[in-house]
Parts: structure tokens; sequence; C-alpha cells
């Protein structure tokens, strides 16, 4: 079994902030793809988490440079755990069945990097899906205090769980995008790239 730690941030553009969350804006783009891959039976423990990669759009010089790169990066995932005999992929991230996997597959698709049909095998129908955010409105305190779930941002759970927090926002990343402040994105990115802690932490939680 393997397990794909998955982070993106979208181009939230001043003039049409819904392009943050809708890929079918007209200036809306993926500006980072973060991620971390561990071909292993369970959840990497503390001892065993890597520093994320990072996939940048104005590395790679464009937006469509930036989603084939990353397309490249999850077939060769997919021929490993097709050669481990496991199809048990999972794809952990915080939102990333609301959020960043529907951006991607739109985003992907816009530029046809692969037939629609493969690209959601890629991301949906070949792997299981563990959202964080799901799983921390089972322990949020809103949820207790109100008897039904309510949603819980990062920022929240991690404090829960006395995980570092992320100083800047989403939106903040465009904005130091905009102003080529790159190494603030950088900043932002690694970060807010605590799912593996996160991880552990809720699924210490449902055990105990």
């Amino acid at each position: 079994m393997g397990f794909l730690f998955l982070d993106i941030e979208s181009f939230v553009d001043p003039e049409e902030e819904k392009s943050g969350l809708n890929p079918f804006c007209k200036n809306s783009k993926v500006l980072v793809i973060s991620y971390n891959y561990y071909s292993l039976l369970v959840a990497p423990k503390e001892g065993q988490i890597k520093k994320p990669s990072f996939i940048f759009e104005w590395v790679e010089g464009s937006e469509e440079k930036l989603l084939k790169k990353f397309y490249d990066v999850l077939k060769l995932i997919e021929k490993k755990e097709f050669n481990n005999r496991d199809v048990f992929l999972k794809i952990v991230g915080f939102n990333q069945l609301a959020y960043d996997l529907n951006y991607l597959f739109c985003r992907m698709s816009f530029y046809k990097i692969a037939p629609q049909r493969e690209l959601f095998n890629l991301l949906f129908t070949n792997s299981k899906h563990v959202d964080l955010a799901q799983l921390g409105m089972a322990v949020s305190k809103a949820t207790k205090r109100d008897e039904d779930f309510r949603t819980i941002s990062q920022k929240v759970i991690n404090s829960y769980f006395e995980i570092p927090i992320k100083e800047a926002t989403g939106k903040d990343v465009s904005k130091f995008y905009l102003k080529k402040d790159y190494d603030k994105i950088i900043k932002y990115c690694t970060e807010e790239f605590t799912f593996e802690l996160l991880y552990q932490s809720l699924l210490q939680t449902f055990l105990h």
C-alpha cells in the first residue's frame, strides 16, 4: 500500500476571486502542487516523514507544464503500485475531495493532459481517499456543541493537536505570486504541509 499526501495552491484573481475555487474562470490556474509519496503498508510515523516535493508554475514555465509534470508523477506512482500488486493507494489531503482533486481534474482536462477517463481513474477510481477535513469534523468542538458536523479549518485542527500552524493564507499566496515573491510562497507551502502529522493524530484519536 502506498500513501500520496497532496495539496495544491490555485490562483485567486483580484478581479474574480472565484477563480481560486472554480477551475473554469478566465484566469483560473494551479500555481503549486505539493506532494509526498510513501511506499509503505501503514502511514508514515513522525520519524519517517520527509520534506514535501513541490512543482511550481513559475519554475516549469506554465500551468500546462506543471500539470504535465504532475501527471508523470502520478503515472510513476501508478506503475510502482501496480508492480507491488497493491491497488490501495491512499490519497490524503485536507479538503481534497471538495477542492484539490476536482480542481486538478478540471485543469488537466482543460489542457487535455490525458483522456478524461484516464485522469478520472488516476485521481479518483484507482485510489482510496482520506480527507482530513472531513475526519476533523468528528473531533471539532463546534460539532460537539451543535450536535451536527461542522467544517473545520486546518489551522483550528492543527491547533487542537498542537501541530505547527501556517502563518499566511491561501489568498496571500496569489498576492505573493503577483509580486513574484516566490520565497514566501515556498515558506507558506512548507508550513502548510503537516498532513502526515495530522493523519497520525487523527488516527490515534479514533484508535484510542
